[in-house]
């Protein structure tokens, strides 16, 4: 997808790499004559470190100082005590939300003392050290100021439940009396009305009694509690221990203590001064690298470009018919107009046919349709075979209709199509876009060739060869995200990516691109193809995306693919 973004990463990651190159080539001789030096970043370092720890521990003090006033005593109200642990309780969730948010912004600087993601962190941490301490106190303050007042309250309540369920006893026992007065022989009998009536009041009285033993219990607890509370001392006036600090002092020290041992005799001053040095060398040979390309597509664009698409157009074969199509084959599973491709394509085989196809675009066949391997699409062109990829194919000779669905497993935006070429009928086609082809068994496909070497708009456009399939034959196309035939009576013109194949009989030349930076920057051609005539062109819906542009594209790929070009494949 096209992005600004992405485009200036990759372009800064490729100006990354060669300044590394180009860093490295005028190093390779620098290292042999200078004298290590000492590491000077270091340096630095230690004077940020020393002044970053003298500051910590000043801050640190000066935090434990101010932090004492917030801190209660006995003496104080129980409603103070109260308000100023939930005061120690905000500030110590506030500095760990902050700690946490610096803790995960920043990965690197988090571990490196000399960066102000550390330092941040690093007050934070003693900080958070001084408030738990101060909250632990101040909690220990409230225990000592209510928690005999608590435990006071909690034992009357126990006395008073104690003495109600005492009397709930009693009542229940004088119910059971009366109860027995007035029913002297019925209450002794189950399953009668007095008997059942005794039973509830029987099992009230021990539920009754077992609650007011475990009242009584609880009681006796908490009274022990609460002589217990009154009994212990009233905590001491809060005093900050600042040995809390030096964990994490101690992480400072360590790294002066490192820095000082690196200084001593570490292999890294090598490098520092000779690349300062070199620095300007190197990034004056960056840009004269980055400005040629510029220079080299600025001049493809503003005089070669205008000059060929000046020229004549391009016959190749101007009395062969045009005539093209892409209907599928009667008795397929879907016979009929089609769209311009699909997905999966459904290819229909007769007893007098034959379908040669790249294994990889199988689908699904038949489990009993005859097949072969044939090693060459054509031995009169083996390296163009080669190079598009129309070796070792699968040659399917069925001896009935046979249906075989063509389809791509590995690239997700292939489509593919069917074009007959009629008798007497002839299409240019890149051999690249080529997956399989269905010719008759007694009347094999005719591939022909032809040059236009001496023509100064093949020189212009870098192609000097056409491969040219003559009919009848149908051939299987691939496309990116889909294959689209189009007549160009009227005139047509489509990205030059894009190109699939014309009919041979066809005017082909070809314009300017609209705008130089989309050809700069490799997201178009230097040229759109155009045609004029009774014929038809051939073109992907979407041009495949390969970060290069020909020979003025970047790196090995763009040569081999304007070789490629140069010879029709």
């Amino acid at each position: 997808m096209r992005t600004p973004i992405s485009n200036t990463f990759f372009w800064a990651v490729r100006a990354a790499i060669s300044l590394v190159v180009i860093l490295t080539l005028l190093l390779g001789y620098k290292f042999l004559h200078e004298e290590f030096a000492k590491y000077e970043v270091i340096e630095a370092q230690q004077g940020v470190l020393r002044q970053f720890l003298e500051a910590l521990e000043r801050n640190s003090a000066s935090f434990a100082k101010e932090l004492t006033t917030h801190v209660p005593n006995a003496k104080s109200p129980a409603n103070v005590v109260i308000q100023q642990v939930k005061w120690l309780e905000n500030e110590i969730n506030t500095r760990q939300q902050q700690r946490d948010q610096l803790w995960a912004s920043d990965a690197i600087g988090r571990y490196n003392p000399v960066s102000p993601t550390f330092r941040k962190i690093a007050q934070l941490d003693i900080e958070l050290a001084l408030l738990n301490e101060a909250l632990a106190h101040a909690r220990n303050v409230h225990t000592f100021v209510s928690g005999p007042a608590e435990a006071r309250r909690q034992t009357e309540w126990l006395s008073a439940r104690s003495t109600q369920l005492g009397k709930q006893i009693y009542d229940n026992k004088y119910a059971q009396w009366r109860l027995s007065e007035d029913h002297r022989l019925l209450w002794q009998i189950p399953f009668t009305g007095p008997g059942q009536q005794m039973k509830r009041l029987v099992d009230d009285e021990h539920r009754l009694q077992q609650e007011k033993t475990q009242v009584d219990g609880g009681y006796a607890r908490q009274l022990n509690v609460l002589r217990g509370l009154e009994k212990i001392p009233a905590p001491p006036q809060f005093q900050s221990n600042p040995q809390l600090a030096d964990p994490f002092l101690r992480k400072v020290s360590e790294k002066l203590e490192e820095n000082d041992r690196q200084l001593e005799g570490s292999s890294l001053s090598k490098f520092l001064r000779p690349i300062r040095d070199m620095l300007p060398t190197a990034t004056t040979i960056l840009l004269l690298a980055l400005l040629s390309p510029l220079l080299v597509k600025a001049i493809a664009y503003y005089l070669i470009a205008p000059v060929a698409c000046r020229r004549p157009s391009i016959r190749v074969l101007e009395q062969c018919s045009g005539v093209i199509s892409t209907v599928l084959p009667e008795g397929s599973p879907e016979p009929g107009e089609t769209m311009p491709s699909r997905v999966s394509l459904p290819v229909t085989v007769g007893p007098r046919s034959e379908l040669s196809i790249m294994p990889s675009y199988i689908h699904g066949m038949p489990a009993n349709a005859p097949s072969t391997t044939r090693w060459l699409l054509d031995w009169s062109m083996p390296i163009t075979s080669l190079f598009a990829g129309m070796y070792r194919l699968t040659c399917i000779r069925p001896a009935e209709d046979t249906h075989v669905t063509v389809s791509s497993a590995t690239d997700p935006l292939a489509e593919f199509s069917l074009i007959e070429i009629p008798e007497g009928a002839a299409l240019v086609l890149q051999p690249r876009t080529l997956v399989g082809v269905v010719q008759e068994k007694d009347s094999p496909l005719r591939i022909t060739r032809h040059w236009r070497i001496t023509q100064l708009k093949a020189w212009m456009t870098l192609q000097f060869r056409y491969i040219v399939f003559h009919g009848p034959a149908t051939l299987v196309v691939k496309g990116c995200r889909g294959v689209r035939v189009e007549p160009a009576k009227a005139g047509r013109t489509v990205n030059q990516a894009a190109t699939l194949g014309f009919s041979a009989n066809l005017a082909y030349s070809v314009t300017r691109n609209e705008t130089f930076w989309s050809y700069y920057f490799g997201e178009r051609e230097l040229f759109n193809d155009s045609w004029t005539g009774d014929g038809y062109c051939v073109h992907s819906e979407t041009p495949e995306t390969t970060g290069r542009s020909r020979l003025f594209g970047r790196g090995l790929e763009g040569i081999l693919d304007t070789i490629l070009k140069l010879f029709g494949i």
